[in-house]
């Protein structure tokens, strides 16, 4: 028997949107109203294909600066009835914290039909009672209203935690008259250095002796 959904709203139902939940190891789905949507028992739970960044192996690395904007975009995949909200975090593993990714108050939280946000990770750190941000490895997190276990239900969205990225602070810049190089100042200090004058001397002096003395016996054979 297909699950079903209920809407209050007719083109809500034919169009799959509405808010829903899940119930029932069929994953029947339901919201308050008078029209049918039926899911069929055997369709896939919905589900969230990143297209910015792209879904590799590899984190992608966004700089913790000024107008540093970093972009996430998606695609919903195997939906029957799209979230009435979806909330997006980024999870830190390092320090526990769930960090909330933009939203009109500034908590995540998006209509059900936004594919495509924009973060400010600077803008973000300085607001008022903001968590700091580590440079640490973080989890892109998306769910719908039913929260982020919400998974399995056929038609309905399942809660996305598949995208690493990583967030660094970059190196405070030093002004030109107040900047040295360590290492050329070392190899400056060691060819100036006695000793190592008198190696290469010795050297060259030992490479010169060697190649007269090789010079003479070649003449003496001929």
């Amino acid at each position: 028997m297909p699950a079903q959904v209920t809407s209050s709203n007719p083109q809500s139902a034919s169009s799959g949107t509405g808010s829903a939940t899940a119930s029932g190891a069929t994953g029947s789905a339901s919201v308050t109203g008078s029209s049918t949507l039926s899911i069929p028992q055997t369709a896939a739970a919905g589900g969230i294909f990143m297209t910015q960044p792209p879904q590799t192996a590899n984190p992608s690395f966004y700089k913790i600066a000024p107008s540093n904007i970093i972009t996430f975009a998606w695609n919903y995949t195997s939906l029957y009835v799209t979230p009435t909200s979806i909330t997006v975090t980024a999870f830190c593993a390092a320090n526990g914290y769930n960090y909330p990714v933009g939203g009109a108050n500034g908590d995540g939280v998006y209509p059900g039909t936004v594919t495509s946000i924009t973060w400010d990770p600077y803008a973000y750190q300085q607001s008022p009672g903001a968590q700091a941000l580590a440079q640490e490895t973080y989890t892109l997190k998306i769910h719908d209203e039913r929260g982020d276990t919400a998974v399995g239900t056929p038609g309905l969205m399942n809660a996305y935690s598949a995208l690493k990225f990583a967030l660094y602070k970059p190196g405070q810049a030093t002004p030109l008259d107040q900047w040295s190089c360590p290492d050329c100042s070392a190899a400056m200090n060691l060819a100036l250095h006695p000793g190592f004058i008198c190696i290469v001397v010795t050297f060259t002096v030992m490479v010169l002796s060697g190649y007269g003395l090789l010079r003479r016996g070649l003449a003496a054979a001929h």
